[in-house]
């Protein structure tokens, strides 16, 4: 058993004190230590509120860039759209304007060439017939090929007036000759014998070297034959064999005058 001492009765206060002391220092240093906690914790969420109050504020900033992006990205549509269909009208006129003026050229084309065919139809002509080429205004050949082409279709009388026509309308005509020709042979067709005769001695008269000369006297033989002028038929015949021997007309006069009755002592017809 332990015996107290005067020390240990001494002692006894001043370690009650101290213990009280170091009781409350630890209870001051639990409120300090709680006091920081509560400030770091306050801290700590203000931190983190000016934190999410800035990312709200960057997050609003870039909505907004966003929505100004979507925006724009309409308004680029809108006028891509509008440019699409401004360029489709574009090209639907000038595909418009690639016809009309296609069309334009066409009609063009046309005019031209019936201007062309009009001064064609106006300047003379050259023209090739029966060995001989000659220049000719547009009417004198549209005069002569229907003349033909009514003999063709025998019509002599319109042959013979058409023919008739051309060598008085134009007297220095390159047609003449064989327009004379022709027109015999038409008044032949119409059994006008004299008027016949006439045409293609006029014929024989201004070009005896003419390629139709000896058909002229061969028609002219003919034309004395249907009328009964057998003297002058047959002195045409000799006349043909004569000035053009080496022709087919003079091959057709020699037998024709094979099949001739002789001479007669009638005086023959002038």
């Amino acid at each position: 058993m332990r015996i107290a001492t005067p020390m240990s009765s001494c002692l006894r206060p001043l370690v009650i004190a101290t213990a009280a002391l170091l009781a409350s220092a630890g209870a001051r240093a639990g409120l300090f230590e709680d006091d920081e906690a509560r400030r770091a914790i306050l801290e700590l969420r203000m931190q983190r509120t000016q934190d999410t109050e800035a990312a709200n504020a960057k997050l609003a900033a870039l909505t907004t860039q966003v929505d100004q992006l979507k925006r724009s990205l309409l308004d680029m549509n809108a006028q891509l759209e509008q440019l699409r269909s401004e360029l489709a009208r574009q090209q639907g006129i000038n595909e418009v304007l690639v016809r009309d003026v296609s069309e334009l050229q066409r009609k063009q084309k046309d005019v031209q060439g019936a201007l062309d065919e009009r001064v064609r139809k106006l300047e003379p002509q050259s023209v090739t017939l029966d060995g001989k080429t000659f220049k000719v205004d547009p009417d004198e050949k549209r005069l002569f090929d229907e003349s033909l082409a009514r003999l063709r279709a025998a019509d002599f009388a319109g042959g013979a007036a058409g023919l008739n026509g051309l060598v008085q309308r134009f007297p220095t005509t390159g047609y003449r000759e064989s327009a004379l020709y022709w027109l015999g042979n038409a008044q032949y067709g119409l059994r006008e014998y004299k008027e016949s005769i006439n045409a293609f001695r006029q014929l024989l008269e201004r070009a005896p070297d003419h390629v139709r000369a000896p058909e002229a006297l061969l028609s002219i033989a003919n034309c004395y034959g249907e009328l009964k002028d057998n003297d002058n038929t047959r002195k045409t015949l000799e006349q043909l064999i004569k000035q053009y021997p080496q022709t087919e007309a003079a091959q057709a006069a020699r037998d024709r005058l094979l099949t001739m009755p002789a001479v007669s002592g009638k005086k023959r017809a002038k």
